[in-house]
């Protein structure tokens, strides 16, 4: 630059610039005045930007731009590391669902727990027909009048739970319509209960309550309940619960039944539940689900055989059912 001023140099374009090029800068710490002026190369002046420069408000070592976090403390074992990307990278969450967030040992957000923001309780109440599901032609009378209720393999499969064509009066005296906390009422079916669609839910918790609410004097089952768990976040279900039966010769029984953790597929499935003893004296309890629609198609209820006269009982049962889901 001997013999030019500063002015008079020629221009260099940002795209002709490599990391051995120099440029020249005064050096404030010098003490010999001939030394003054120094000279850096582009790579080392970007370095002293980038980590020692306070020019930018983070710092653009590794550990601050990589993707993964550093210095953790994991299942009681610390200066663990993870990748960023593997837990909150790219992802888009409302922050009203976050109910926890983890940070690494330089601030940086490597983890996050949400929870649905959505909290939604469904209550029903009303009589079921233990057994029979089918089209009702008049309301007004209980019903059905006359149907196959042999005790036979493919009977016994259409027991042990109701669903949207239940009818609420099966019998002479004691049926209630059936109702609900969100304001619908008097139905004839329990079609409003299965009609439910939990698309925007991680998981739903279903609660019922069963009594006998038949005018036949013949039986006095003791009342029975069950507690579902649906994960549809991860598609399983689960559950137990306790089903009674009852005969004038054995008197009243209560079958204890538990539902294993079953795989939920994309379409629908029927869950029996595990139960011993119960074999001719109640139809195995199901649930039913639609895994595709996420959607509970059938719930388990009690439903009696009558081994002495070969028949599936279409007992009036009282059920209370509340629905949690998140």
């Amino acid at each position: 630059m001997a013999g030019k001023k500063i002015s008079e140099l020629s221009t260099i374009l940002s795209d002709q610039i490599v990391d051995g090029d120099l440029i020249t800068l005064v050096d404030s710490s010098e003490t010999v005045i001939t030394e003054i002026n120094k000279k850096i190369t582009i790579e080392q002046f970007n370095t002293f930007l980038r980590d020692q420069s306070s020019v930018f408000p983070i710092s653009f070592q590794p550990t601050f731009i990589e993707t993964t976090a550093y210095g953790l403390e994991i299942n009681g074992v610390s200066n663990q590391s993870r990748e960023i990307a593997n837990t909150v990278s790219n992802k888009t969450v409302n922050i009203a669902d976050i109910s926890s967030v983890k940070f690494d040992k330089y601030g940086r957000i490597w983890d996050l727990t949400t929870e649905a923001s959505s909290n939604n309780i469904l209550l029903a109440s009303g009589t079921a027909a233990g057994f029979y599901k089918g089209t009702i032609s008049d309301t007004t009378e209980p019903g059905p009048s006359s149907y196959d209720n042999v005790n036979t393999p493919v009977n016994r499969n259409v027991g042990g739970y109701f669903n949207s064509d239940t009818y609420y009066y099966p019998t002479e005296k004691y049926a209630t319509l059936v109702n609900y906390s969100d304001g619908t009422s008097d139905d004839y079916n329990w079609s409003h209960l299965f009609d439910q669609s939990y698309n925007t839910y991680d998981s739903t918790t279903i609660e019922l309550y069963y009594s006998y609410s038949d005018s036949d004097t013949d039986y006095q089952p003791q009342p029975g309940s069950a507690t579902i768990e649906v994960d549809w976040k991860n598609s399983t279900v689960k559950g137990t619960g306790s089903f009674p039966f009852y005969s004038s010769t054995e008197g009243a029984i209560n079958f204890p039944v538990i539902w294993t953790t079953t795989p939920i597929p994309a379409g629908s499935v029927v869950v029996e539940a595990l139960i011993q003893g119960s074999t001719n004296k109640i139809c195995i309890p199901k649930i039913l689900i639609d895994g595709a629609n996420k959607k509970i198609r059938g719930l388990p209820i009690y439903t009696i055989i009558d081994t002495a006269n070969n028949v599936i009982t279409n007992q009036c049962i009282a059920v209370n059912a509340v629905i949690t889901s998140t």
